[in-house]
């Protein structure tokens, strides 16, 4: 991998060689699986959190030339890489291997439940998935922070470059858009939202519930969030880092009726289990933190008492070996998917404004990453003329005061970005793909005596 640090001309010009462009459907694509092809167990197997996958990528060493850029996206409910690549084949074959030696499947199981889109179509996938649409949850807001995450993590910088940086930045203001200019978020919008009507119709009102929240990230304080706001009896947070569960209890104490928030670590989890009517797992990374031998018996609620266990974690907190014990109700990601499709049906009628939205703004950096073709010849264009003009204010400045020769050189400059200007905007719109496009760049090359400049950027064969 190369490094890839802030977009500059010098990484534009190089992406422009480095791939061909989003009309040509080549270079740019998402290796990925999510909740719409894989079940929870299968997304387990798969699973490998963001630092893993920052780390796995940056393996794949320049000399090996697999990848020029890639950026990896995870959530609850997804596993997803973006990257861009000379050869896109090789490229996602060369993943393929290395996620199925990473995760222990065979090729043949993660193909089958995986899936690649390329070119526009991983444009607008990313889109899609950043404004809620391709959710469990229809318009879930918190995505839109996960996507951040992922370009926002102090990797990205050596594995990710000038496309993925613009793409991610794109898709972030596509999902602000849709939020913003359509209700597709309106109501119940997150995986917590929906949890909380799950728990509601099963356990009726929970003013009465203690509750367990096991792990204080995002999904954990939404939660926390909803159960203080839903009046709940008490409630515990607890987390491997206390100093976070601490800063977690502190906020969500000013929003509970009852008699407060409470921050633990995770040492003792069995002790907790006892005084909780619903325990929540939301912990990253922790699997099977509650199993059926650490879940008390009929003390000190009595025998009907019934202990709810709602599992928003990936990889899952609860071993599913707890839905065989009696006076237990457990609950997971395919359970809150279930129950999320009504009000996916709710918010079913502001899908076709949002998805013209991800089309528009799709559309925009198709245009983008189509212009970077025209990149090398507009550049060598302006550095012609500059070049010429400033050589002609040179043959001038013999015989002229330091003043009149400064002056004679702002002329040259101006006259030159003034004559520049139509030429720049219209290379700079051109689909260098199209066949009127190509003509034009080409003809804009030999007008301007840079053919040579342009053919060495591989713009005129």
């Amino acid at each position: 991998m190369r490094l890839a640090g802030s977009v500059r001309d010098a990484d534009v010009v190089r992406a422009a060689t480095d791939v061909d462009g989003i009309g040509a459907a080549r270079g740019l694509f998402v290796l990925g699986t999510s909740h719409s092809v894989a079940s929870v167990p299968m997304r387990e197997r798969m699973h490998i959190d963001l630092d893993e996958a920052f780390e796995a990528l940056q393996s794949l060493e320049d000399g090996r030339g697999v990848l020029t850029e890639a950026i990896p996206l995870t959530t609850c409910s997804r596993w997803e890489v973006y990257c861009v690549a000379r050869d896109a084949d090789r490229a996602m074959r060369t993943l393929r291997t290395l996620v199925a030696r990473r995760t222990g499947l065979s090729v043949r199981e993660l193909e089958d439940r995986s899936y690649v889109y390329r070119g526009p179509n991983a444009v607008r996938h990313l889109f899609r998935v950043a404004s809620g649409l391709d959710s469990v949850v229809h318009g879930e807001a918190q995505i839109l922070g996960q996507v951040r995450r992922a370009l926002g993590h102090p990797a990205s910088t050596q594995t990710g470059g000038p496309i993925l940086h613009r793409l991610f930045q794109c898709a972030i203001s596509a999902g602000k858009r849709v939020r913003t200019e359509t209700e597709i978020g309106r109501g119940v919008a997150s995986l917590a939202g929906s949890s909380l009507s799950l728990l509601r119709r099963e356990a009726g009102p929970l003013a009465s519930l203690s509750v367990l929240v096991l792990g204080a990230g995002d999904t954990g304080a939404l939660m926390g969030r909803l159960l203080a706001k839903a009046g709940v009896r008490s409630m515990v947070i607890a987390n491997r880092t206390v100093e976070h569960a601490r800063a977690l209890a502190a906020e969500l104490g000013a929003l509970a009726a009852g008699p407060g928030v409470l921050a633990v670590g995770l040492d003792d989890i069995t002790r907790l289990l006892a005084k909780a009517d619903i325990v929540v797992g939301a912990a990253a990374a922790a699997p099977r933190m509650v199993t059926p031998g650490m879940v008390p018996r009929g003390e000190p609620s009595g025998p009907d008492r019934t202990l709810y266990f709602v599992d928003l974690a990936h990889p899952r907190n609860f071993d599913p070996a707890l839905r065989a014990l009696d006076g237990v109700r457990l609950f997971d990601l395919d359970h809150v998917s279930e129950r999320a499709d009504k009000a996916r049906a709710v918010r079913a009628a502001e899908a076709p404004r949002a998805e013209a939205i991800v089309v528009e703004e799709a559309d925009g950096f198709g245009r983008w990453l189509r212009s970077l073709g025209a990149v090398p010849v507009l550049r060598a264009v302006r550095s012609r003329v500059m070049e010429a003009a400033e050589a002609e204010a040179a043959r001038h400045r013999y015989g002229r005061s330091r003043e009149d020769q400064e002056f004679v050189l702002r002329l040259a400059r101006s006259l030159a970005r003034t004559i520049l200007h139509c030429p720049t905007v219209a290379l700079r719109e051109v689909d260098p793909y199209s066949e009127d496009g190509q003509s034009l760049l080409d003809s804009a090359a030999v007008l301007f005596g840079v053919a040579d400049a342009a053919r060495d950027s591989g713009r005129i064969p």
